[in-house]
Formats: C-alpha cells, structure tokens, sequence
C-alpha cells in the first residue's frame, strides 16, 4: 500500500454520529473473515442526496440545487492476489475474473452485469472504468458495502454507491484520482453499464456536497456555482412514495429523448437548452407529442450521445424541451432567494417547487401517489410550517422533496405515514470531504 493511500482527513468538524458510523463500520472490516489478515483495508463514505429543484435539468445544461443526506453508503476495499474481485453487500454477492473486469471489452462487461448480477453495473463497472482509465493493474480485490439509503427513490444510491467504490478502490489501488473526475468517471459507468441515461448531477452532489448547504450545479457538463446554507429556520425531507424509481426507465429516456429532439427542431446555436431564455423560445416549432419517424424526417436525428430516437414511439417535445428551461430560471431565482427567510420569500420558494413539479406532469414524470403527496403538503401549507414539495431526481415514483421549517417535521411525517412510505431527512458532507480510512483487515480488531 503506498503512502498516498492514506487519504484521510481530519475529521474534528465531521457531526458526531457520522463518525460513530464510521468507527462501527470500521470496526466490523477489521473483525471480518472476508478481508485478509495484514493487508489494509481502504474506507470510503458516500451520502445520497435530495434534489430540491433542477432534476431533469440536467442533462440540459442547467442549474441544479442538491442536498446531501445523512443516509450514507459506506464501501470497504482491499487488494488481493487471487485473480478475482469479489464485492458483498447484504444478500448481494458477485464474482468475476479480475482479468475480465480490467480488459474485456466494455460490451462483454455490460452484458455480464445484468440479470441476477444486474447489482455489478454500479460496483464493478465503476472499478472497470478506474482501472482503464488509470492503465492499474488488478490482480484482485474485495468490497464490501453497507448503505443506509433507500434504493430506487430517486435519493442518489446508486451515485453514492459508485462514487464510493471508486474512492475507495483508487486508494486501494494506488490511483491520484480528483474527487471530480472520479465523479464523473461514476456518471459515464451508470450510462455505460447500468444503460441509465444520466447526467452528472448526482455524483458530483454525493461527492462534493457539504452538510446543511445546497450545492449549486451548472451542469456543462458539471460546475460547481456555490455551496449555499440553508437557512437555519429551514430543513428538508424526503416522502418515500412507496413506488420504485428508475433513471434507465423507458419514461425517463423519452423525456431526455424529447428534449434533444425540441434543441434540433429548434436550430439552437447554443450548447444548451438551458442557456436559452423562454422568451426566445418560439414553441410553434415545438409540438406537444412528435412521432419519432416524423422527427427523423425533419431531422438526420439528435446531438445527445446517450439518447436515439425511436420511430414508433409519440414523444413529448414541447414539455421536455420547455421544462429545463424554465427550470434553470426558477433554481436560478431560489438560489437568490435563500438569504431571506421571510414570509414572503417562502411562498415564492414554494411556488417554484410546485411550478417545478407540474413541469414534471407535464413531461409525462407524475404518477397519482406522488401527485397526491405534493397536494396534501400544499393543503398543510404555510400554517402548518410547510413551504413546498417537488418530485425528486428522475421522477416516475421515488420521493417527494419536502422544504418546511424546522419544527413542521411531525406534519411531513404524518403526511409520509399516510400516503408515503416513510420520511428520510438529515443532512451529512460528500465523500470527497469525508475522504477515505485506513483499517487494518482480517479479525485484526
């Protein structure tokens, strides 16, 4: 093990229960039998995130607006001399050839992860990327992760999953890897290995964010604008919907899909829908639902890399492409709205949010329960200390992001408890600030 790899950083500002986590996670690597004795062991935290505005904005160039949890996942690596990688978590146990996961052809891997092992995309397909990437050799290695964010919510598990995997296996392996980049080596792994068509917002918000403040996010591809703090009468949940969430879901791909095909019909001459003004939009040139082979007879096709338009499916042009536009508007105005914590500041940070998450129905990404959470937050209101809920992320099910103040907690866990499927909350720093400990492995405690 090299002396880089000890990476870690001072934890004396890190909350208390943040670190007692840390040390108990620490502490079952170093008594199990599945990491071998006199090898350390590298540790890497990762938080899951709340999107409070922005969401599908993304892969449109605009602004983002991410809070990190306090639900984390935690990844143990260590190197090993067997010829296989093997990674655990609960129940989930998968094993390939460590001269698979460094050298077969990424269409091999993607086929390998998928199925019963579908898991792999999100461990092993990140390692695969690092270890090209950084031409490192891989004779084998172990990991182990344990997390405490709910999966398939739209909350970052899968980001916080890989963005940990990749910080824990570079120390492990050696690699001078910069948070952002291993961000966004994360990103192009989900589009690669998952076939999830995602930007890059929520890996740099699990890595970079930083507890308590919003991480404002250009994503062109993905610039950090600001770390804001909420204000301290403020705090921010998430309504678990009860329904299951995906970014590689068919809805999702035809909205991204719909957005690039509204930029061609359009003649943009910029790089981004978001850096469009609405104004400047003429929507004659956008209608509400578009045949792919209509499109493709207007156009040889779209500029998105990740995206292809499909003849026989109608997409929802106007929406898709409108919604990062004004999206971009509205998390630019709440981004400076948020050091006035006034009444009547908060009703406009409210409308933003509702405005937000009908731009979300509109786009075809509302389902009943969600729609049904947002309407019961709204009713409570003001009197009961609740400014505003949105779908989360990529919409379709998944959480509700709920921003009240502080003491309106007991009124959105009523809300969860009876429509939703729990409350998360809380907040917590990125990896990148949490960094990565150095354990011993094999029953050594």
């Amino acid at each position: 093990m090299r002396e880089t790899f000890a990476m870690a950083v001072s934890e004396q500002r890190l909350d208390e229960v943040i670190v007692a986590e840390a040390d108990a996670f620490c502490r079952r690597v170093g008594a199990s039998a599945f990491f071998a004795a006199g090898v350390p062991v590298a540790v890497a935290r990762a938080p899951g995130r709340l999107d409070l505005l922005g969401g599908i904005a993304d892969y449109s160039g605009g602004l983002v607006l991410e809070l990190p949890l306090r639900a984390a996942v935690f990844v143990a690596a260590q190197s090993a001399e067997d010829g296989r990688v093997i990674a655990v978590s609960g129940g989930r146990r998968v094993s390939a050839d460590a001269e698979a996961v460094a050298h077969a052809s990424l269409d091999e891997l993607t086929a390998a992860f998928s199925g019963r092992d579908a898991w792999a995309a999100y461990v092993l397909g990140p390692l695969a990327l690092l270890v090209r990437e950084h031409d490192l050799p891989l004779t084998g290695l172990r990991l182990l992760a344990s997390s405490t964010i709910p999966e398939g919510k739209g909350l970052g598990s899968s980001a916080a999953l890989e963005v940990a995997v990749l910080q824990a296996s570079s120390a492990c392996l050696g690699a001078r890897c910069e948070p952002r980049d291993l961000a966004l080596l994360g990103q192009r792994a989900e589009q690669i290995f998952a076939g999830a068509p995602c930007g890059a917002m929520d890996q740099m918000a699990v890595m970079h964010g930083e507890a308590g403040r919003l991480l404002a996010l250009l994503c062109r591809p993905a610039e950090i604008v600001a770390s804001v703090p909420l204000p301290r009468a403020l705090s921010a949940w998430a309504i678990d919907s009860g329904l299951p969430h995906a970014v590689s879901g068919s809805t999702y791909r035809r909205v991204r899909c719909a957005a690039f095909m509204g930029r061609a019909l359009l003649d943009c001459r910029v790089d981004h829908l978001a850096e469009l003004e609405r104004d400047d939009v003429d929507t004659r040139l956008l209608p509400e639902r578009m045949l792919g082979a209509d499109f493709l007879r207007l156009r040889e096709g779209i500029t998105d890399p990740v995206s292809a338009v499909e003849p026989a499916v109608a997409y929802p042009v106007r929406a898709a492409t409108l919604f990062p536009i004004e999206e971009h508007g509205r998390a630019r105005e709440l981004l400076a709205l948020l050091d006035d914590a006034s009444d009547e500041t908060l009703v406009r940070i409210g409308e933003l949010m509702y405005e937000s998450h009908e731009g979300y129905s509109r786009c075809g990404l509302g389902v009943q329960r969600t729609d049904e959470i947002v309407s019961a937050v709204r009713a409570a209101g003001a009197d009961r200390g609740l400014v505003g809920a949105r779908i989360s992320g990529g919409g379709s099910g998944g959480a509700v992001v709920v921003l009240g103040r502080a003491d309106a907690e007991p009124h959105a866990r009523a809300i969860a408890e009876s429509l939703g499927a729990g409350l998360v909350g809380g907040s917590s720093p990125g990896a990148a600030r949490f960094g990565v400990r150095v354990v011993p492995g094999g029953s050594a405690l």
